[in-house]
């Protein structure tokens, strides 16, 4: 049974979220709290022990962010709450950090109990995604990305990823230090997070880093060379999009 506490300054959002809670888990979850601020909420979390906080991000004396920032150590797993903020919702998409956007769907809601269930198994507290999360936002600004992998994760800066590449329903990353980082998101996932980044989908099965795009060859149907040498095929598709970012 997962001990669940809602900090949120809006009295219909906590009902929602409590109703949603109560009716379609009430044999997973129960619900030992809730606030309605950021004081209120370090209060609570200081003295009623949780296994799930969610946490809005903007309420009036304070962020969530706030909260773990005062906690500064804690064992309980996060879901932040935010109205539609898109730079905000970026943020959690690189940072790999539980979020709903309100309104939420009861889906939504059933992936993150389930993501929740899942992580709580690990032994370890994994505090880099927040923190990345907690830079990104501060700075609204996007310089790294959370890769999720078979150890746990990988914090990737932006800039030292050459390509990505798809390996089936996997994903590598190839880095300028040479190392490569396999995923198991697939390659559809990144091309939608990088493509406002400065990155490129040349081909159904690479998307390359423009900034790290050393040369393109026309020979053989047409081709880009990166900085590390690879030599990367060019979909006809993409060829003229291609073209268009450099001439």
């Amino acid at each position: 049974m997962l001990k669940v506490i809602i900090i949120d300054d809006e009295e219909d959002a906590r009902y929602l979220l409590r109703k949603a809670l109560e009716e379609n888990f009430a044999e997973t979850v129960q619900i030992v709290g809730e606030a309605d601020g950021f004081k209120k909420g370090v209060a609570l979390l200081q003295s009623v022990p949780c296994d799930v906080a969610f946490l809005d991000i903007k309420m009036p004396d304070g962020t969530g962010f706030d909260i773990l920032k005062t906690l500064e150590d804690y064992s309980f797993s996060v879901v932040f709450i935010t109205a539609f903020d898109r730079f905000a919702i970026k943020a959690f998409e690189f940072s790999a950090v539980g979020y709903l956007v309100k309104p939420f769907k009861t889906s939504d809601l059933t992936k993150t109990i389930d993501r929740i269930i899942n992580q709580r198994e690990r032994t370890s507290k994994e505090s880099a995604p927040f923190k990345i999360l907690l830079e990104s936002y501060s700075e609204q600004k996007i310089r790294k990305i959370v890769v999720p992998n078979a150890d746990g994760f990988t914090v990737v800066m932006l800039d030292e990823i050459i390509y990505v590449n798809a390996v089936r329903n996997y994903s590598e990353f190839h880095l300028l230090n040479n190392t490569r980082v396999l995923t198991s998101k697939p390659l559809i996932n990144y091309d939608s997070l990088l493509s406002e980044q400065g990155f490129f989908r040349i081909h159904h099965s690479y998307l390359v880093n423009l900034s790290h795009l050393k040369a393109f060859v026309r020979s053989e149907g047409g081709a880009v060379k990166m900085v590390n040498g690879d030599l990367l095929p060019v979909s006809r598709q993409k060829k003229s999009e291609l073209m268009d970012r450099f001439l």
